[in-house]
């Protein structure tokens, strides 16, 4: 696990990893993909292309490190974790870690005609995964991912919201 962008980038390979009892789409996915890194800004900024090329898939995003850029970000997120343990949606799980905060931004997406929603589904999945090995926690505005946003809705379960100055966003832990 990198935990900070600029540890990520000194990675020497990305991949998308299956699992034993993966089914057919994801494994698809995994015998042809292709994960492009270069640095953004600076140190604490990635941006990120993962190419699915046999199912059609492309999704491009950039990745910046909230700890790092000191982001006003973090404030909200905390006032989103429930703290009262008699409050019914509290979860002794969910913190805002010390370290290892990304935030997704500047997310495209491609798909191919003949792409099935099985195969997008799979390939959200696999990115969920390549994201979590390599950061304890990413986060996303509702308005930058409005192309991906069905997909991503999926996970609901591991979805936690925020507010930041009026607009949704989501938190994804590595628990």
């Amino acid at each position: 696990m990198a935990t900070r962008v600029y540890l990520f980038l000194e990675e020497k390979e990305f991949v998308l990893e299956a699992w034993e009892d993966a089914n057919l789409e994801i494994k698809h996915c995994v015998d042809n993909h292709r994960i492009t890194v270069h640095s953004g800004r600076n140190s604490n900024h990635a941006d990120i292309e993962v190419n699915c090329e046999s199912i059609e898939l492309t999704l491009k995003f950039s990745l910046r490190d909230l700890k790092q850029e000191k982001s006003s970000m973090l404030a909200s997120m905390e006032q989103s974790v429930v703290k009262d343990i008699e409050d019914k949606d509290f979860d002794f799980w969910d913190t805002i870690p010390p370290f290892g905060v990304v935030e997704l931004f500047g997310i495209g997406f491609k798909r191919g005609k003949e792409t099935t929603e099985a195969e997008v589904e799979a390939f959200f999945l696999l990115l969920n995964n390549f994201l979590l090995k390599h950061f304890m926690m990413y986060v996303f505005l509702e308005s930058e991912i409005e192309s991906v946003l069905p997909y991503i809705i999926e996970w609901k379960s591991s979805l936690k919201e925020f507010s930041h100055n009026g607009v949704k966003g989501y938190r994804v832990a590595n628990l």
